[in-house]
């Protein structure tokens, strides 16, 4: 009869449980604290007439859809402790030498270890579903649980929390030392969010006119920064992404657990070929940190910030040369940071004579399908979803006129000829007919480039869209407030539809009659009014001495 084997091992999996229970006991009394427990205290929150009901359920919600709260912590920590404590044996010279002595394959090793990590993360996870159960069942709370949020709760905490131990795991098998093994993995995290972050810090200043356009770039999208997230909700598609990730990451684990030599135990790297990219990473982040530094200090100074591009290059390599070779004897290791500047040097040569031709790029105004000009990026990137709308924004302009297209392409021509550094921060953001998009960002003049704002501004189109009330009805609006400060009165709402009539009958005729000069105007407003939708959308317009017909409307009607 054959014997029948299996990747568990029962008693590595028990010796695991025996050394590490009390990380389960800690956690479970962390969850109950800061869940169950905190969500009956909200009893004693409630008002004598329950008003604030309403608000105590939305708390409770969003912490059980991962929106918010403490616990939030705990699928980013929690698991990458315990994962770390079960495989310690391979970070240990001696631990290591032991346990590939058993008889037993190195998969059976590595699945026995995953599943007593497993089993001490998931049943404090089920002992908090049962508590929060219960209450649900027999306290006040079950106006507040329902099964569904609980059971949604437990699935998010298990998704993050195998990612984070597969994660954990994997890279384990990469290091010999378990600080090390911690922080890399949260590097691993956060990397992508620090590279597009510290470089886009250092080409802002570099690169004239560069800006990024991609606040929801899929580095917002990574597991960490997505549970920390508020604004990005979890698909489905991102769940059915993150499980393969997991079963990815444990596979790979799996296969370098076997390729690893037990002797590497304490190295901060084990594997020869991944030193050169572990050497190389760290200095590459030790000179874009160094770079955004320098330019920050000097003002953008570039000259300051190339000597701290090289300066903080050469601290970096060094200290990473020590630690990965455990000595203070790497002046051998020069020629690899002189051909690192090498090629530093002849980056920094293709950004100063952009070799790329970014700078200079102005499109044809033919191949450009629409254009926003403004200072709200975040509103052009997200002009489709009424989620990201404020309820109180203007000067949401996107030009689709051929007229203001070749206008503002003129007038990019000339910023780059001038490339003044005075005025308003201003966005150029270009749709092209093809689906891509050029996106610049430039201070703005409206004296310098009046003879090229003019045509623009007095244009229809970018009258419609910083003042809507050209296209707003009084049947559109519930009410306007009138603000006089000047006068230091109180503010007035006016509502009735007849003398909302006549109020946009006069600013129609102010707005459409204004000129360039009229419209770019600093002269100090005489009132502030707040016009207010039926939807709540709410625009407001600074009322300045330009606008005589509707100063004299608000005088007659004893509104100033």
């Amino acid at each position: 009869m054959k014997s029948k084997t299996s990747l568990f091992k029962k008693g590595l999996i028990l010796s695991d449980l025996k050394r590490y229970w009390w990380v389960s006991v800690i956690f479970s009394i962390g969850l109950i604290l800061t869940m169950p427990l905190a969500h009956y205290m909200q009893k004693f929150n409630l008002n004598t007439d329950n008003s604030n009901i309403k608000f105590i359920k939305e708390f409770i919600a969003r912490e059980l859809n991962f929106h918010s709260g403490v616990s939030l912590l705990f699928p980013a920590v929690i698991p990458v402790i315990i994962a770390v404590l079960a495989y310690r044996y391979i970070q240990k010279g001696r631990q290591a030498s032991l346990y590939h002595s058993l008889p037993v394959t190195r998969a059976e090793l590595y699945f026995s270890s995953f599943v007593s990590t497993l089993i001490l993360y998931v049943v404090p996870l089920l002992i908090n579903v049962f508590v929060m159960g219960l209450l649900n069942s027999f306290s006040f709370l079950s106006d507040f649980y329902t099964m569904g949020l609980i059971f949604k709760w437990f699935g998010l905490s298990l998704l993050y929390g195998i990612l984070f131990m597969s994660m954990t795991i994997f890279v384990g098998m990469f290091t010999g030392s378990s600080v090390a093994q911690i922080v890399f993995v949260y590097i691993l995290n956060l990397l992508p969010l620090f590279f597009f972050e510290t470089i886009r810090a250092n080409l802002s200043s570099l690169l004239y006119g560069f800006a990024t356009y991609s606040n929801t770039g899929f580095y917002r999208k990574l597991p960490m920064t997505m549970l920390f997230s508020n604004s990005i909700e979890l698909t489905p598609r991102m769940v059915v992404g993150y499980i393969v990730l997991s079963v990815l990451l444990l596979a790979g684990g799996l296969v370098a657990f076997k390729l690893r030599r037990p002797e590497t135990a304490g190295d901060i790297i084990t594997f020869k070929p991944i030193r050169p990219v572990f050497i190389y990473g760290v200095t590459v982040c030790a000179t874009l940190v160094g770079g955004a530094y320098f330019l920050a200090i000097s003002r953008a100074s570039v000259p300051f910030a190339i000597f701290g591009y090289f300066l903080c290059a050469l601290i970096g390599y060094v200290v990473v040369q020590m630690v990965t070779n455990k000595t203070f004897k790497v002046l051998n290791t020069y020629k690899g940071y002189l051909g690192y500047a090498l090629v530093l040097i002849i980056m920094l040569l293709g950004v100063k004579f952009d070799i790329f031709g970014y700078v200079n790029k102005v499109p044809a105004a033919d191949e450009v399908a629409n254009v926003y000009m403004g200072y709200n990026l975040y509103w052009w990137e997200n002009q489709d979803n009424e989620k990201y709308l404020s309820p109180s924004h203007d000067n949401t302009t996107i030009y689709k006129e051929t007229a203001n297209i070749k206008n503002i392409t003129e007038l990019h021509k000339m910023i780059l000829g001038n490339r003044s550094k005075e005025g308003f921060p201003t966005y150029i953001a270009y749709t092209l007919k093809n689906g891509k998009k050029i996106v610049r960002y430039y201070n703005l003049d409206t004296n310098l480039y009046a003879s090229a704002l003019g045509p623009i501004y007095e244009s229809k189109e970018y009258k419609n869209g910083r003042f809507p009330v050209l296209h707003q009805e009084a049947d559109d609006i519930k009410y306007i407030q009138v603000h006089d400060n000047a006068n230091n009165k109180q503010p007035i709402v006016i509502s009735d539809k007849e003398k909302l009539k006549s109020f946009i009958t006069e600013i129609r005729k102010d707005i459409s009659g204004f000129n360039y000069e009229q419209l770019a105007s600093s002269t100090e407003d005489k009132l502030w009014i707040e016009i207010s939708d039926n939807n709540d959308m709410i625009i407001s317009y600074g009322v300045n001495s330009n606008y005589i017909n509707t100063l004299n409307w608000f005088s007659n009607n004893n509104n100033q």
